[in-house]
């Protein structure tokens, strides 16, 4: 692993992301290169982390650097297989959909702003993933939530595509809210952000707090990733392009909840014996969601409804697997993350394939 490399996956497209306008002055060719190039080397130095998983040196590793002093807040990064396996994902699947934008988005009007939200989004959600504090991730949460917006309301001459980005940017907001409250009663309690400090202390929590920290946590789980009783958000967000749909809600942004939720299962640790109507909730709202997400997806003529019906019902899954597992065993656990990763590689793909039939047919 490069010493730069965890900082650099995240802080490249980013920054790639201001100079997009500016390419765009010297034109279109310019300004898509750019945005391949950026998310290319993203990828590389994700890719370049890997080998540590094997050696072992990434066994969840903490960078941190002064950030708010003030506050007792450093800027920290966590290196571990899980970090590393949604980073690779998002960058090599945000590669594939910005290769795939050069053809499909051609001609459009506002490509600069696309290109614009899609890197930056890239590098938001690679970054939420690799915080080793709330605070940080929360930031990076909101930066994924205004970039899914932005995304979906690309269309703004249209004001039925304007109302569902209104849609999905209020519904996902309070799944946020939520999961704000747990992070402020955590600080309340530790007086930190930090995941290390947190694991390490949250034993010292009445379990009353716990419980209500862990259940305010997956109801912004669940609505990040459209789980029941707020999953309507995702066929809504089917307006955005279907490169975007391919990328943000089929493939990334929609798994950042079961992300977190796996985040949970090493913070919470031992703790998860004292958890048992937490786990029990996650299986069952997961497995209702995988049941009518596919209903749905049976029911409907639209030929985008049906992958994001689809996704709602596989996500579902991945949360009943998540929920079946204990401090003792993990195999529902690796179940639910094995499964996120061969769906985001079979749905975004699928994205891509309905992309190219609706562009074919008008």
């Amino acid at each position: 692993m490069l010493p730069l490399a965890p900082w650099l996956v995240w802080i490249i497209p980013l920054v790639s992301s201001l100079f997009v306008p500016l390419a765009g002055h010297y034109g279109d060719r310019t300004r898509n290169y750019f945005s391949v190039a950026s998310i290319l080397v993203t990828f590389i130095f994700a890719a370049s982390v890997i080998p540590d998983i094997f050696l072992g040196s990434a066994a969840g590793v903490d960078i941190v650097v002064p950030w708010l002093p003030i506050i007792g807040v450093d800027a920290g990064l966590i290196i571990d297989p899980l970090s590393i396996l949604f980073a690779n994902l998002i960058s090599f699947l945000g590669l594939i959909v910005v290769i795939y934008s050069i053809g499909y988005m051609k001609g459009e009007e506002g490509l600069s702003r696309y290109y614009f939200f899609l890197t930056l989004f890239i590098g938001s959600m690679i970054g939420l993933v690799m915080s080793d504090n709330f605070l940080q991730m929360f930031i990076f949460w909101e930066m994924v939530g205004f970039c899914s917006y932005g995304l979906v309301s690309f269309w703004s001459k249209r004001h039925d595509v304007v109302r569902a980005g209104v849609k999905v940017f209020l519904i996902t907001r309070v799944g946020d809210v939520s999961f704000l409250l747990a992070i402020a009663i955590l600080y309340s309690y530790l007086g930190s952000f930090s995941f290390s400090y947190i694991t390490q202390h949250i034993s010292e929590l009445p379990l009353s707090a716990i419980t209500l920290v862990a259940f305010l946590m997956l109801g912004g789980a669940l609505v990040k990733s459209a789980q029941l009783p707020l999953h309507t958000w995702l066929y809504t967000a089917m307006e955005a392009p279907t490169s975007v749909s391919a990328l943000l809600h089929g493939a990334t942004m929609v798994k950042a909840g079961v992300y977190l939720i796996a985040r949970l299962f090493f913070i919470f640790g031992p703790l998860l014996t004292l958890l048992p109507t937490w786990l029990l909730s996650i299986s069952w709202i997961g497995a209702l969601s995988a049941l009518i997400g596919a209903t749905l997806a049976l029911a409907t003529p639209d030929i985008k409804g049906v992958p994001a019906y689809s996704t709602i019902s596989q996500i579902g899954f991945m949360l009943a697997a998540i929920g079946s597992a204990t401090s003792s065993t993990a195999l529902g656990w690796f179940a639910g993350l094995f499964h996120l990763m061969s769906h985001a590689l079979f749905q975004s793909l699928g994205f891509l394939a309905i992309g190219a039939i609706i562009h074919m047919l008008g």
